[in-house]
């Protein structure tokens, strides 16, 4: 294995735990620890790199590709790839690592906490709490049980967010392009329905979709006039999934009853007139952001890289994700 790794620089952009840093240090990489590097000083370091590491804040387009004369992998802790040119990356046969496995359950379960905060209004009570005001009479929730949810995406997290649903003793459905097998809707417990039925009788609408050309500005202005005046909309995926000039006006004019965002379209969201709004829950994409999922991203894309080098197998070829 030493001869493999020898010589072999990994060039950490981002935030990366140190499980995975000692993984590979162990089996002979160099490690190139540069958290927070600007594009003009990644574009000389990259260069030398064999392996890149990034978060969403880096990003990896053809140009830096370009000058990444001898570079062997990228490795992106957690889901999302918009920011790396995958067809550059395809094109020099770079495989590109993710570690999707690791963020599921965490970002289940922000869905969840988001959906029962807006349910109770805990956000709006404890800021009004923090200002000496009794709100009391005015935060009339709603109960989960019995009422529909709707998860657009039956992705790895959308099925673990149908769990988590139907451990509240919800109604679940969802919407999925592709015809999802009996066997499976059956252990989920849901149903598969087309997106303006489900937009329609939800009490609750989820995202769990990448940022594509098909997912782009998915729900917008006639979307959200389809959903119920009492309904919740729900985004931890990505920001793009949703037009928020058209959620601003919906959320202002009570076309649905409220809101809770992970994911912005710029990320950090300054100055977006959304953050003013009482019935927006939102949060700074914080997904990922716990202990275990993170340390799991670490040791899953340092396994990746160690099994790469190790089989060079036709698995990594360039052409997908892993």
């Amino acid at each position: 294995m030493s001869s493999l790794v020898e010589n072999k620089c990994v060039l950490i952009c981002d935030k990366f735990e140190p499980e995975g840093i000692e993984m590979l240090k162990q089996v002979g990489f160099k490690i190139i620890e540069m958290p927070m590097i600007e594009a003009d000083k990644l574009e000389t370091a990259i260069a030398k790199a064999n392996i890149v590491i990034v978060r969403s804040r880096t990003k990896i387009t053809k140009d830096m590709l370009d000058k990444a004369g001898q570079l062997d992998v990228i490795a992106r802790p957690g889901t999302g790839v918009d920011n790396i040119d995958l067809k550059a990356a395809a094109d020099r046969g770079i495989p590109v690592f993710t570690s999707v496995e690791a963020s599921t359950n965490a970002v289940a379960e922000l869905t969840i906490a988001m959906a029962i905060n807006l349910a109770r209004s805990i956000t709006l009570a404890d800021a009004a709490m923090k200002n000496d005001r009794w709100i009391k009479d005015s935060l009339m929730g709603i109960e989960m049980r019995e009422k529909q949810f709707g998860i657009i995406g039956l992705g790895r997290i959308g099925k673990r967010v149908a769990h988590l649903a139907n451990a509240l003793e919800m109604t679940v459905v969802a919407f999925e392009k592709e015809v999802v097998k009996p066997e499976v809707l059956l252990d989920l417990n849901i149903k598969q329905i087309d997106l303006e039925d489900l937009l329609r009788t939800s009490d609750f609408v989820t995202l769990h979709l990448p940022a594509g050309p098909d997912t782009i500005n998915l729900i917008g202005k006639e979307q959200l006039k389809m959903m119920k005046k009492t309904a919740f909309l729900i985004n931890t995926a990505r920001g793009q999934l949703v037009v928020e000039d058209d959620l601003h006006h919906a959320l202002v004019n009570g076309w649905i009853r409220g809101a809770a965002l992970d994911v912005f379209v710029t990320e950090p969201p300054v100055g977006n007139k959304l953050l003013s709004l009482s019935n927006l829950i939102s949060t700074p994409h914080i997904g990922a952001q716990i202990i275990e999922a993170q340390k799991q991203a670490s040791i899953q894309l340092a396994t990746k890289i160690i099994e790469y080098f190790t089989e060079k197998s036709d698995t990594h070829d360039g052409k997908r994700t892993i």
